[in-house]
């Protein structure tokens, strides 16, 4: 008969004696996103004077078509609008990449600050495909009104970062998940989108007939925003 003390020492321990590794599930804090915040925060609080400046007429533009003309007839009204339209594309990028608006499968492998810097470069290359499509396509003959449809993209881009930048603060403070938040930024955004159509459309429609309207719309404004779509989708 074996002893007790012997059978206990030649007994094989089968559980790990190393503490379990677990498994990091918190998100990873990365300095470039307080640090975006932070820019486009002071940026905002310098400039404060000219967004005031142009907020009527960001609004006037958005309940008529005559309100971008009073706009651009402004010099420094349209080169506040343009300023604060460039200040706006930080939020936009960083709303894109928070709640994963943009989100191709190809980003997914991807460091939290490649996926950020790689968003906002896809972003910015969507605009500047946007840009030199007004560039390609521009009428022979010099025309306001076409450079005025043009511009009322920056009027109506600030106006959806208006209108997201707050919801999100609210549904953040209440709780709400990222992807009730994600829901309504989308249909926020589809809603100026559809907006901004319109007044271009309008203002276009005073130097083209229906058929040219309809056209330049589907070169500058449903080709590229269609690539950008598609290439979430797709890739």
């Amino acid at each position: 008969m074996v002893p007790v003390e012997e059978a206990l020492r030649s007994g094989e321990l089968l559980l790990n004696t190393e503490p379990a590794l677990v498994e990091e599930t918190v998100r990873s804090v990365s300095i470039v996103e307080p640090a975006l915040v932070s820019l486009f925060t002071l940026l905002l609080i310098i400039f404060m004077r000219n967004f005031i400046n142009i907020l009527p007429y960001i609004i006037d533009s958005f309940t008529r078509a005559r309100g971008s003309s009073d706009l651009e007839g402004s010099v420094r009204v349209s080169r506040d609008r343009n300023l604060i339209a460039m200040i706006f594309i930080i939020p936009f990028i960083l709303l894109l990449y928070f709640y994963r608006i943009y989100d191709p499968s190809f980003l997914s492998g991807m460091g939290d600050n490649m996926r950020l810097l790689l968003i906002g470069a896809i972003f910015i290359a969507y605009l500047l495909l946007r840009r030199l499509l007004v560039v390609i396509f521009a009428p022979r003959r010099v025309n306001d009104n076409y450079a005025m449809a043009e511009k009322a993209a920056y009027t109506f881009f600030i106006l959806a970062g208006m209108l997201v930048l707050p919801t999100f603060g609210i549904l953040y403070l209440l709780g709400v998940n990222d992807l009730t938040i994600k829901t309504v930024a989308l249909a926020e955004i589809s809603f100026v989108y559809l907006v901004f159509l319109l007044r271009k459309s309008q203002i276009l429609s005073t130097f083209c007939s229906p058929l040219t309207v309809f056209l330049y719309l589907c070169a500058l404004e449903f080709l590229p925003t269609g690539l950008y779509v598609a290439s979430a989708l797709l890739l």
